[in-house]
């Protein structure tokens, strides 16, 4: 009789321990299911807030188009639609006459694609608001930084333009 209560607490164990493994295996895939879900869900959310962002562009409401901007870069970093929201914060930026902003929207644009043909002209594009802003310095940095490393070259010749820009107006303002 004890030998067939060992073998029976024996075979609930076993029994036990299957169930277990099995309720893990299974909760583990509905975990990654879900998971897979809620990202697709941040997906859409993000863009519809992107698509909002660019109505209120549309329709000239610059305030609420950067802050709708801001806070979808605040809220889905590393967004497929990332680079597209950061074009309209540097659209609104440019009706409302906002130069340092735009300026740093375009240089993050660019920190975050360097390696694109999109990133370098965000890149062209920061500095010819800085020079806007009146910073040369800065601006003749980033031209001579596109002119030296860049692999466009047409973007590295509007750098080279607005250099030669640049240098024009210098010498005419010191006569």
């Amino acid at each position: 009789m004890r030998q067939n209560s060992k073998l029976w607490r024996g075979s609930i164990q076993t029994f036990v321990l299957t169930i277990l493994i099995l309720g893990s295996f299974f909760s583990i895939s509905a975990l990654g299911n879900t998971q897979a879900v809620f990202a697709k869900e941040r997906d859409r959310q993000g863009e519809l807030l992107s698509q909002k962002a660019k109505e209120f562009l549309e329709d000239r409401n610059h305030y609420q188009s950067v802050e709708t901007c801001k806070s979808f870069l605040i809220l889905y970093p590393g967004h497929p639609k990332t680079r597209e929201v950061r074009k309209i914060l540097s659209a609104n930026y440019r009706m409302t006459g906002d130069i340092l902003a735009l300026a740093e929207n375009e240089l993050k644009l660019y920190k975050e694609f360097p390696n694109t043909e999109e990133g370098l002209e965000s890149y062209l594009i920061s500095g010819k608001a800085y020079v806007r802003m009146g910073r040369e310095d800065k601006a003749y940095q980033i031209f001579q930084d596109i002119i030296k490393n860049t692999y466009s070259s047409k973007i590295a010749q509007e750098a080279e333009l607005e250099l030669t820009q640049m240098e024009i107006l210098g010498e005419s303002k010191n006569k």
